[in-house]
């Protein structure tokens, strides 16, 4: 009877078989063992969840063998609420607990805040997007307690784009930042966990006074039953938003295709509506057969529909556009490139001289992470001109993370 009602359930969807444990599932697992006696500091947020649906917070915070003695929270804030790239209050309080800024006036933490702890522990849904701001947090949390010695430990998660799927050339040097904090493709494939154990043995942390890159004490608690080839859907387990406009893991497909033209504010791309990043639009825009075809050899499904946006370009003006759709095959950054090609050949005013220099321009060039790429487009360069930059050290980076994954 019991065998019957199980079957039942997981036909329902109620229960799979598949569901991936997260790191901070498998530290309830075993009791919290490893952070008996401990005070530890938090770097988290409210979409980092146990399988039954509590916070990584929480889970701690109820703990009375431990002390929590901070929460420090990335971009968006502790409950992922705050508009992107406002900065992120550090007067909050979670359960008693202050929840200290690391996207403010301070990005790293300072000695203060570590000082006093015997762990850091990270645990953040990141979204397998290299401009997603979360690693350069990570990154910089791991600078931070290498220096003063204190050891860290990530609670890892799935990458919800896959652990397979790499697309995009990696950020070239003189445009690192907090939108591109690691030599990486735009699409990277691996977890929170593969990065920080990357950056810790490849040497991307920063020097010490002699010179040599610096090295964290690293413990990554892994996922079970989490492959490679896995899309979110298969792990079985809820999304919950990492922020006001990534409400569901197709809001992510649709950010690595749409971002970087919203960076140039060239389309509406849904900010705002029900379906953010899977939207694009303008009241001018005229379908276009070519463009669907050449969208979808990238895997990328483009829909017609017509759409008001209640804010964001073309706000409360009636637009013509597409729905995106995904295919299993998507090549998110070749789609992005694509895109901007495309609005290139047939609406050249878009990209004009004054964007080359502004704020957007420069914003767009951190993000993509070439230099060359909008000059190349405003002066309606052909495809062959732009390919080089859809791949540029990609496959070097691929064999290059060989040695630092986690998973199959």
């Amino acid at each position: 009877m019991i065998r019957t009602l199980l079957i039942l359930m997981m036909l329902a969807g109620q229960i799979t078989s598949a569901q991936v444990k997260c790191g901070i599932d498998n530290i309830i697992d075993t009791d919290f063992t490893m952070f008996k006696g401990q005070r530890v500091a938090l770097v988290t947020h409210a979409a980092a969840r146990t399988l039954g649906g509590r916070s990584t917070a929480e889970a701690f915070l109820q703990r009375t063998d431990l002390t929590v003695v901070r929460i420090m929270a990335p971009e968006h804030g502790f409950y992922g609420v705050i508009t992107a790239g406002e900065s992120v209050p550090t007067d909050t309080i979670y359960d008693g607990v202050p929840v200290l800024s690391l996207y403010g006036e301070r990005r790293r933490p300072s000695a203060e805040m570590i000082a006093d702890v015997d762990r850091v522990v990270i645990d953040m849904q990141d979204i397998g997007v290299r401009s997603y701001t979360y690693i350069s947090t990570m990154v910089e949390v791991m600078e931070a307690c290498a220096e003063r010695n204190v050891p860290i430990v990530i609670l890892d998660r799935p990458n919800p784009l896959g652990g397979s799927l790499v697309d995009g050339s990696i950020v070239e040097d003189s445009l690192r930042s907090f939108v591109g904090r690691l030599p990486i493709p735009y699409i990277h494939g691996c977890t929170m966990g593969e990065l920080a154990t990357m950056a810790n043995g490849a040497g991307w942390l920063s020097a010490d006074p002699s010179g040599r890159p610096r090295q964290c004490s690293l413990t990554v608690v892994k996922c079970k039953r989490w492959k490679r080839s896995m899309a979110w859907e298969q792990t079985g387990r809820t999304w919950y938003p990492t922020s006001p406009n990534i409400p569901s893991v197709n809001a992510i497909r649709g950010y690595a295709v749409t971002g970087l033209a919203g960076e140039l504010s060239l389309l509406n791309i849904g900010i705002g509506t029900a379906t953010p990043f899977t939207v694009i639009g303008a009241p001018d825009l005229v379908h276009d057969a070519s463009l669907v075809q050449r969208m979808a050899s990238c895997g990328v499904r483009l829909m017609e529909t017509r759409y008001v946006p209640p804010s964001g370009k073309h706000a409360r003006t009636r637009c013509l556009g597409y729905h995106l759709g995904f295919d299993a095959s998507v090549r998110p950054y070749l789609a992005a490139l694509t895109l901007l090609h495309a609005f290139a050949e047939r609406s050249p005013s878009m990209y004009v001289d004054s964007v080359l220099t502004s704020p957007k321009g420069r914003m767009f060039m951190k993000t993509s992470g070439r230099g060359a790429l909008l000059g190349l487009l405003r002066a309606r360069r052909p495809w062959r001109d732009l390919a080089s930059h859809a791949t540029d050290g990609m496959q070097d980076f691929v064999r290059r993370r060989e040695a630092y994954l986690l998973y199959d």
